[in-house]
């Protein structure tokens, strides 16, 4: 019975004490519907206290005013407290340039923190899956990722917690189903523009053939993989105290101690301590990257060095590797193909633009770019250009009422470091900066009532 199997999952990873008051993230979906029902069931026993929590991102108009009417009476029915909120997801993901997911996904996160903040809940409950496990491992395992990104979703993570993680979607309908319980559809899930739907509808099927069990069995493959990613990280401060040391912003790392690391333990090493050097500003290695690094330090001979990601350099001084910031910077400045894809070298990107008639979903994220912006293309006058910052260089930051500011400035306002501002990339014209790519875009730019056509930016790390 799913209820049963839902306590034993909290009481496995201690995710609630007796009497803790909980949001409960419910979207209207199957999976939060179920989710509510089953801590509902539950709350006696544990001596709980639910409030639901609900956001409206505007992605959908109406569809998404209804959605929270249903949870408004879902709650209501229930005898729960709830909160509402709309937020206006599509304009935070054009000031800041983020693709549909990951900018709901920080301001989904940002609205649950302070809603548990205002109501005293110690806890947040999400209704994550064993099939969101599953997928989510796919996804990575498909694009590349080692045993961290492997190990997928977390069953706790600070406050949240995920009681469903145990749970496959078919035993959430069919629960609903014998319950009784209405949901609400979100016809998005059913896009192949989506990478996770097409996980869902193209891959896991074919994999199915092989295994009946297969989310079942990628969930516990994900969860052995945490476990294993768990054990490594309990042995990496030990290791970094014998083997890294500081001196005002270098890393210094001892080689031959470092040469006798287990693989595993080296490539951990490595990490920490580019992002030892690089503070707030860490790139994570690809495993391409990593590889080469890895090579250059065991190969080096003294006084040899190689650019790494984050404006750092890896260098061989004696028996030690050192790792600190590169002292001068590249300047560039790169026309880009409208429409089309550019790869530009020095800073590792690859730029892609589209020229549309309508304003594209704000859901079809592909899921294999950084970041995205979307411009009224009339607005702006070609030729588009990535390149690093000049003197005198200023924009007008979206959300600031078309003030017009200072790069430096804003780069000291948002706490870049020195050593990133001058390879920050910026999209610009001959006249105007139009988007510190993954930090801010410039008002004047974005689409309004009036937009004929559309430029889409769409920006993928070449790591």
């Amino acid at each position: 019975m799913l209820i049963a199997k839902v306590k034993e999952t909290i009481n496995t990873y201690r995710m609630l004490d007796r009497g803790d008051k909980v949001v409960v993230a419910v979207s209207g979906g199957p999976d939060s519907v179920c989710l509510l029902s089953v801590l509902h069931a539950l709350a006696n026993n544990l001596e709980l206290t639910l409030h639901v929590a609900h956001l409206d991102h505007r992605f959908r108009g109406a569809e998404s005013a209804a959605d929270a009417r249903f949870v408004a009476g879902l709650a209501k029915d229930l005898g729960i407290a709830a909160t509402s909120e709309s937020r206006d997801v599509p304009a935070y993901c054009a000031e800041r340039g983020l693709s549909a997911q990951s900018g709901a996904r920080e301001v989904r996160y940002a609205f649950l923190r302070q809603c548990a903040k205002a109501t005293g809940a110690r806890r947040i409950a999400v209704g994550h899956t064993a099939n969101d496990q599953a997928e989510t491992l796919l996804m990575r395992l498909v694009r590349g990722a080692g045993i961290s990104g492997l190990s997928s979703i977390p069953p706790v993570r600070e406050n949240i917690i995920r009681p469903l993680i145990g749970a496959t979607r078919n035993e959430v309908l069919a629960y609903l189903r014998e319950q009784g319980i209405d949901f609400r559809t979100d016809p998005s899930n059913e896009k192949p523009l989506y990478t996770r739907n097409r996980v869902r509808h193209e891959m896991l099927p074919v994999l199915e053939r092989f295994n009946p069990r297969i989310i079942e069995t990628l969930a516990a493959e994900a969860v052995l993989l945490r476990d294993e990613n768990e054990a490594v990280e309990a042995m990496l401060p030990a290791t970094l105290q014998k083997i890294l040391s500081t001196k005002g912003e270098a890393v210094r790392i001892r080689r031959e101690e470092f040469g006798r690391l287990l693989p595993a333990l080296r490539r951990r090493v490595l990490r920490r301590a580019i992002e030892l050097a690089a503070g707030d500003d860490a790139v994570d290695l690809s495993w391409i990257r990593t590889g080469e690094a890895l090579g250059f330090m065991e190969e080096a001979q003294s006084g040899r060095s190689m650019e790494v990601p984050g404006g750092l350099l890896l260098e061989r001084e004696y028996d030690d590797l050192v790792i600190r910031a590169q002292e001068q910077e590249t300047v560039f400045c790169v026309p880009l193909a409208v429409p089309g894809e550019t790869v530009v070298p020095v800073s590792r990107l690859a730029i892609e633009t589209l020229v549309l008639d309508a304003l594209p979903d704000p859901g079809a994220d592909g899921g294999n770019y950084l970041w995205q912006a979307v411009i009224d293309y009339d607005k702006m006058s070609l030729p588009l250009y990535l390149r690093n910052r000049r003197p005198g260089d200023r924009f007008c930051p979206a959300g600031m009422g078309g003030r017009s500011k200072k790069l430096q400035d804003y780069f000291v306002d948002e706490k870049v470091p020195k050593m990133r501002r001058n390879a920050a990339p910026l999209l610009a014209t001959d006249q105007d900066v139009v988007w510190i790519i993954g930090m801010r875009t410039d008002g004047r730019f974005l689409p309004g009532p009036g937009t004929r056509k559309f430029l889409v930016v769409q920006v993928r790390s070449m790591e």
